[in-house]
């Protein structure tokens, strides 16, 4: 019982990290200098950790050089879309529409492999699409949330090909992989903030803000990499559904974001095709290795 509160502090860190977005958007943040932060600050928590700098000898003899910069790409693109999502939906369902990753993942997998699709899992995929479309019919306008749901979309495209490709770095611990493939985000978009057009110093709170959200970011990471390797990939991705359900409730205290009964059905409707394919997914993984 013990091990899984580092699955639920994980979640709740990554939950308190995303939460503030909308709050960091009040200050008129710009959104590279809020992920330059974010990705900085990840960065310097695992050189912490890791007591140790570069060393691309493992790296350059295993030619892993490649997917490291595509990992990199991803890991930025991911988390820049998620941000641009959030401007045009709450960020409550913005995260549980990223929770669709696992079906993604597992629909991209089986194409690549030239899996034949079962019953359930096209089942589940047209069950999402009625959660994603009832998501849709919310106050914010159909036109806005649907610019925001594509954008949350994509970014959740994104973070399954990065599920799909950390697997290929098995030979380099994680805190070494967070290392790798944050510091090139990191310094692109301070690039891209300090050329950006309009560009001025922000205020100081949103820059407080920023950093905080940075290290909840960080923390979050960290409770998640010691679950996994105290507690398990499945039941740490099982908890890891706590998460949007957290944004949820802390998009209503902080920001009095509400949701339709129609929303309300999206969410479930989405929570049910994403468990059901991930728990799916983590047996099959488990059965192929055994």
């Amino acid at each position: 019982m013990f091990v899984i509160r580092f699955a639920l502090l994980s979640s709740l860190f990554y939950a308190l990290n995303v939460s503030m977005i909308p709050l960091i958007y009040t200050f008129e943040a710009s959104v590279f200098l809020f992920l330059f932060i974010r990705f900085g600050t990840t960065f310097c928590t695992s050189i912490l950790i890791t007591k140790s700098f570069f060393s691309f000898k493992k790296i350059k003899h295993e030619r892993l050089g490649l997917w490291i910069l595509v990992l990199s790409l991803l890991f930025g693109i991911q988390s820049w879309l998620y941000v641009e999502a959030v401007k045009y939906m709450s960020v409550g369902l913005a995260s549980v529409v990223l929770f669709t990753y696992p079906l993604l993942t597992y629909l991209i997998v089986s194409v690549v492999k030239n899996k034949p699709l079962d019953v359930t899992t096209i089942l589940m995929f047209f069950i999402a699409i009625a959660g994603i479309a009832a998501i849709s019919q919310g106050d914010e306008g159909f036109y806005t949330i649907s610019i925001g749901i594509i954008l949350a979309l994509l970014s959740a495209l994104s973070y399954s090909l990065i599920l799909i490709i950390t697997p290929r770095m098995n030979s380099i611990r994680n805190w070494d992989i967070v290392k790798f493939t944050t510091l090139i985000p990191a310094l692109g978009f301070l690039y891209l903030f300090l050329n950006e057009t309009g560009f001025y110093w922000p205020q100081k709170e949103a820059l407080m803000l920023s950093l905080i959200s940075g290290v909840f970011f960080a923390i979050g990471m960290m409770f998640y990499h010691i679950s996994i390797k105290k507690y398990g990939p499945v039941r740490t991705a099982n908890i890891g559904y706590t998460e949007p359900l957290l944004v949820l409730i802390f998009g209503f205290i902080a920001y009095l974001d509400t949701i339709t009964i129609m929303q309300g059905i999206g969410v479930l409707l989405v929570a049910i095709a994403s468990i059901t394919i991930e728990k799916r997914q983590l047996i099959q993984n488990k059965i192929s290795r055994a």
